[in-house]
């Protein structure tokens, strides 16, 4: 009687194990379904919309991108800065920060600050994000966060040519581009330069 009862008390843990095992596989195969068709596969497109984005922590000044003014080319990576009322390397504003390229094409243009108040203003950027996640494979934005603290003297605007560039198969019709601008003071610009900007390669290098 007594083996008569182990052997079933041993059966009935058996199957009470199977059904657990079971079940949990059940469930892995499940969720492994679900992240599969959650995948997104962005597909090809004729033009690519890029929003060019920026959010300001302690920065008062506010970023602009705009076309060059044709009446000088510049490399790619020219930073400077114009007084009042001196002629300036760029143009108009590109409307809504959009910018509209083909996969395989590049555009350059040129960020630019003004100050307009009596005291210097020091910034650096924080590396860019790009959404949708999906549409970020296959684009390269030369940009300003290079591990580099830039200055904008008063009364004067700064400007900066950088360029955008799609791999020919991008996928994606639309992707936004966002930069957290970091005001800082001339101080810790300094220590910067002095210490981790000597010693941490920039995307110029």
């Amino acid at each position: 009687m007594y083996f008569c009862r182990k052997v079933i008390v041993s059966w009935m843990m058996f199957i009470f194990l199977s059904l657990s095992c079971g079940g949990e596989g059940e469930k892995n195969e499940h969720t492994h379904t679900l992240a599969g068709e959650s995948v997104s596969s962005p597909k090809k497109s004729s033009k690519v919309s890029i929003q060019i984005q920026w959010e300001n922590t302690t920065l008062p000044l506010q970023m602009e991108i705009r076309e060059p003014s044709g009446a000088q080319t510049l490399a790619l990576w020219t930073t400077g800065t114009v007084k009042e009322g001196k002629q300036t390397p760029f143009g108009d504003m590109i409307p809504e920060s959009t910018i509209v390229l083909k996969p395989g094409s590049k555009k350059q243009f040129l960020l630019v600050m003004k100050n307009p108040t009596d005291s210097p203003v020091y910034f650096f950027a924080a590396p860019h994000s790009a959404l949708p996640v999906e549409h970020s494979f296959g684009f390269k934005f030369k940009c300003l966060c290079v591990n580099h603290a830039f200055m904008v003297p008063p009364k004067e605007t700064w400007f900066r040519v950088v360029e955008i560039r799609l791999a020919p198969d991008y996928l994606g019709d639309q992707l936004a581009l966002k930069h957290n601008l970091i005001g800082i003071s001339r101080e810790r610009m300094l220590q910067f330069e002095k210490s981790a900007g000597s010693s941490l390669p920039s995307e110029m290098d």
